[in-house]
C-alpha cells in the first residue's frame, strides 16, 4: 500500500535537510583544503571582448547543465548578482552568485538522493533578443566585462529534459520513473556577457505542489538567505525565510 502523504513528505523533509547537511561538510572539507584561499579567492575577470564571453557562456552552459548532477556548477560564467526566480509553481526568488551555487549545490545532492540515476538532456537551445528596455534589476551585478558589444540585452532560452527513477514515488513520479520536460531563460548582461538572470519558465507536468510547502524546503531557504534575501511565495501565500531559520539547522 501506498504511504499515506504526511510520511512520503516527512522523507521529503529528510532528504532536503541531509542535503543541507552534505553541502556543509563539503564547504567545510574545501576550506580546510585550501585555508585563505577558498571563499575569498576572487573568480579571474571574464575577456573584456563581450562576444567571446557570450560564445564561451553558449559552449559551456549546455556542458554544465548535462553534467549537473555529477559535477554542478561552475560559477564563472554567471554574474556576482544574478538573480533566480521561478514565479509559476514555488515562487522563489533570491540574489546573489553565493546563494545561487548554494541552491545548486543542495538541489544536486537531494534530487541523487531522491532518484536513482537521474539526467539532464537537452532538446534546444537558442539565443533571442529582448526588445523591451531593460529593467534596473535585470541588468545589474554586471561581475566585470568590458564596454564592447552587447548594445541591447539577449535572452537564452534552454529546452531540457529531466528522467530519474525515484526512490520515493509516493511524491515525485510513478514506479515506471519520472520524466519532466521544461525551460531555462537566461539573460544575458549586456556588457560582460555573463549570465544575470535564471529563469524557470515552464515544467511539465506541473511538480507536486506539496513538495514546496515543506519544513525541510524551509530549512533550505533560511540557509541560503543569510540576510533575508531570499522569498518564497506561492501565489496567494508568501513566506520570507531569514537568517533565523538556518540558526536552527
Amino acid at each position: 500500500p501506498a504511504k499515506d502523504a504526511s510520511a512520503s513528505m516527512r522523507e521529503w523533509d529528510r532528504t532536503i535537510q541531509d542535503a543541507i547537511e552534505q553541502a556543509r561538510r563539503e564547504l567545510t572539507n574545501k576550506e580546510k583544503e585550501e585555508p585563505k584561499q577558498a571563499e575569498s579567492k576572487p573568480l579571474p575577470p571574464p575577456p573584456d571582448d563581450y562576444v567571446t564571453t557570450l560564445g564561451r557562456v553558449m559552449v559551456e552552459l549546455p556542458i554544465q547543465l548535462e553534467s549537473f548532477f555529477d559535477d554542478g556548477l561552475d560559477p564563472s560564467i554567471y554574474t556576482e548578482q544574478i538573480r533566480f526566480t521561478e514565479p509559476r509553481h514555488s515562487g522563489v526568488q533570491f540574489t546573489g552568485r553565493s546563494q545561487y551555487m548554494g541552491m545548486a549545490r543542495v538541489l544536486r545532492i537531494a534530487m541523487n538522493a531522491w532518484f536513482s540515476s537521474p539526467t539532464m538532456t537537452i532538446l534546444m537551445l537558442r539565443q533571442q533578443p529582448v526588445s523591451a528596455p531593460s529593467s534596473p534589476d535585470s541588468g545589474s551585478g554586471g561581475g566585470g566585462g568590458g564596454s564592447g558589444g552587447g548594445e541591447g540585452q539577449m535572452d537564452v532560452c534552454v529546452r531540457w529534459v529531466f528522467e530519474g527513477m525515484p526512490r520515493h514515488s509516493e511524491i515525485i513520479g510513478g514506479g515506471n520513473g519520472s520524466r519532466y520536460e521544461g525551460e531555462f531563460k537566461y539573460r544575458i548582461h549586456p556588457k560582460s556577457g555573463l549570465i544575470c538572470v535564471h529563469e524557470v519558465s515552464a515544467i511539465h507536468p506541473a511538480p507536486p505542489t506539496g513538495i514546496f510547502a515543506t519544513a525541510g524546503l524551509a530549512r533550505w531557504m533560511g540557509w541560503l538567505a543569510p540576510r533575508g534575501s531570499l522569498s518564497l511565495s506561492n501565489h496567494h501565500h508568501h513566506h520570507s525565510y531569514k537568517s533565523e531559520d538556518a540558526s536552527k539547522l
